[in-house]
């Protein structure tokens, strides 16, 4: 008998313990599909299941306690054996870059003292495990997929582990270390997916105000003719540029034209198109230049660098870090050179401030912040982009549909940046989302939510975003960790995720296993008596620092007050009664001041004074 399992029913998997798990895949209709579970050889228990008339089959294991001794699943009369499967707690990761965010990009050559630093490694623990699809969009309003096609498991001790979920592995690292259980996690994030990514249209129609997109991406072939006409409208745009870029080989081969002169960080406004940049750097004598690596920090929009006429890497989007390794036999004691095209799709492009630029021989860094110059070897209008399917609503539902079929220890979710330009409904959508999965597990699963941590915005949406994270954990069995101060304001996804998985850790702790009504701590009241404001909370909270700052809204006027300690709350000095008080209420908040009783951030807010 001929028999396929879905890709998430594999080799290397981790089930869900002491509970009933559906193992599925395809056969021959009305195949009769039988299961033996071997544990060293010998048999610990047998299913089976019929398969239905178009040969899907499922057959539910019964209950297996957890451990960590891998077991072998034999289908047979198939030739098909799962080997090395084991059994502890699973979680569904999901939300959008952040959560995608792989152990390879949250290197950090500048700070020794960091997970993940120095040299690039990878964990070795053979008990986390990540299962992950590839990402499939679609707008077929009728369209869910019942299962998963692609996609492997990869153990935290091999070679794809540099691809695994930072967040992700990090909070199962801390569950490991406390709990001493295999942790799975099957990640269904997609960067850049908004909360309604993952909503079913219908869903999408009665929350109200998405017919008219609705409308338009639901009709049939409507994504393969969008992309095809972006195709080639962006073929025809680069095409342009190389054929118009004039200098670059010349740059390149350190025949550069004459060139403006400036330093780092440095930015163009109002330019679209192709530049070329360049600067020269010595190398000391005894610096190791066949380990060496350059530095860009991040560039907008699409770059390629060279070192003395070689390329040594590129990227084409500018969210990445430039961290390009410079092969053996580039770099030479004495001058170098160094040549970066750079393309401008926007009108505005350049390095980021706040980062560092050079060049890293060993230990050692060559600093590469003066004596630049560029010339623009091609203008241009702005890039019509190629359309960003899974930032768009609706696209990820039929994708994620399979997970519901699968059993979790708990849901953690790290989303919200792409809902910013719409923060004040995503309290709604947030909750609706929470129920909507809860309704398809079938349980009340569990449900960690990610706070978003600081980021430089010019307003004060990522504020109303995180409230409304904030007041989403009024929902029952809901918890929610808070990353205040483990953000960067110059860069959307700041690597510093070991902290966000071990708070996601330790939600997930008093949650679920110490089976706690864990809530983050919050502002319970703000009273105004005699020309203060008292502020009381749902645990004890501390100040750590100084300067700590609070804000009151008075008749519309922003006023700053100091706080003080006051019988395990906060009082202000307030010489007029205000409307509202609040506390890191903005993008990019300073770093967190206020603290519950174990020392962990308590949640910026905003509170009406009674």
């Amino acid at each position: 008998m001929i028999l396929k399992t879905d890709a998430d029913i594999a080799q290397g998997m981790i089930l869900q313990r002491d509970t009933e798990n559906p193992l599925t895949g395809t056969t021959e209709p009305g195949a009769e599909v039988k299961v033996r579970l071997l544990k060293n050889g010998d048999e610990v228990l047998t299913a089976s299941a019929a398969a239905d008339d178009k040969g899907r089959f499922c057959v539910m294991l019964p209950p297996v306690s957890g451990g960590l001794e891998a077991y072998e699943i034999e289908f047979t009369g198939t030739g098909v054996t799962l080997k090395d499967v084991l059994f502890g707690d699973v979680f569904n990761i999901t939300g959008q870059s952040n959560m995608e965010l792989p152990l390879c990009r949250i290197y950090d050559p500048f700070d020794p003292g960091k997970p993940f630093s120095g040299e690039v490694r990878t964990p070795d623990c053979p008990y986390i495990r990540e299962f992950r699809t590839e990402i499939v969009c679609c707008f077929d309003p009728d369209t869910e997929f019942d299962h998963w096609d692609s996609g492997s498991w990869f153990s935290a001790d091999s070679p794809q582990a540099a691809g695994m979920s930072a967040a992700g592995y990090f909070f199962a690292k801390e569950l490991f270390d406390r709990y001493g259980i295999p942790i799975g996690l099957v990640n269904t994030s997609a960067g850049g997916a908004p909360i309604e990514g993952f909503m079913s249209a219908g869903m999408l129609r009665k929350l109200g105000g998405y017919d008219e997109f609705l409308d338009t991406v639901t009709v049939p072939g409507w994504m393969q003719k969008t992309n095809d006409e972006a195709a080639e409208r962006c073929e025809k745009y680069y095409a342009a540029l190389e054929a118009g870029d004039s200098i670059g080989s010349r740059v390149i081969a350190g025949d550069c034209p004459e060139g403006e002169s400036f330093d780092l960080p440095w930015r163009i406004e109002n330019f679209c198109g192709r530049l070329w940049l360049w600067t020269e750097f010595d190398v000391p004598e005894g610096y190791d230049t066949d380990n060496a690596m350059l530095l860009l920090g991040t560039l907008t929009d699409s770059d390629k660098a060279y070192i003395n006429g070689t390329s040594v890497g590129e990227t084409g989007y500018m969210y990445p870090p430039r961290y390009y390794s410079i092969g053996s036999g580039i770099l030479r004691t004495g001058r170098n050179r160094l040549a970066v095209k750079l393309d401008v799709f926007g009108g505005q492009g350049g390095f980021t401030p706040g980062k560092r630029w050079c060049v890293k021989c060993g230990s050692r860094f060559i600093d590469l912040t003066k004596n630049w110059h560029y010339a623009k070897s091609y203008t241009c209008g702005k890039l019509d982009p190629p359309p960003f399917f899974q930032g768009m609503f609706l696209a990820m539902n039929a994708d994620t549909a399979p997970v519901y079929r699968k059993k979790f220890k708990g849901l953690v979710i790290y989303q919200g940046e792409s809902n910013c330009g719409n923060p004040g409904r995503y309290r709604e959508l947030l909750e609706e989302y929470i129920k909507m999965v809860r309704r398809r597990f079938g349980y009340e699963i569990p449900v960690i939510i990610t706070q978003l941590p600081e980021f430089g915005m010019n307003d004060d949406s990522w504020a109303v975003l995180r409230q409304a994270q904030l007041d989403c954990t009024e929902l029952p069995q809901t918890a929610m960790a808070v990353t205040l101060g483990l953000g960067e304001d110059n860069d959307l996804h700041p690597i510093n995720k070991w902290e966000v998985g071990r708070r996601l850790g330790i939600c997930a702790e008093r949650l679920i296993y110490e089976k706690k009504n864990y809530k983050p701590v919050r502002c319970t009241s703000a009273e105004y008596e005699d020309g203060k404001l008292i502020l009381r909370f749902s645990e004890p909270v501390k100040l750590s620092g100084e300067g700590a700052k609070f804000e009151t809204v008075c008749a519309g006027e922003i006023h700053t007050a100091h706080p003080s300690e006051h019988e395990g709350g906060l009082i202000l000095p307030c010489p007029d009664k205000p409307q509202q008080v609040r506390y890191a209420w903005s993008s990019s908040p300073e770093m967190p001041v206020l603290f519950d009783s174990e020392g962990l951030p308590v949640s910026p807010f905003i509170t009406d004074v009674n």
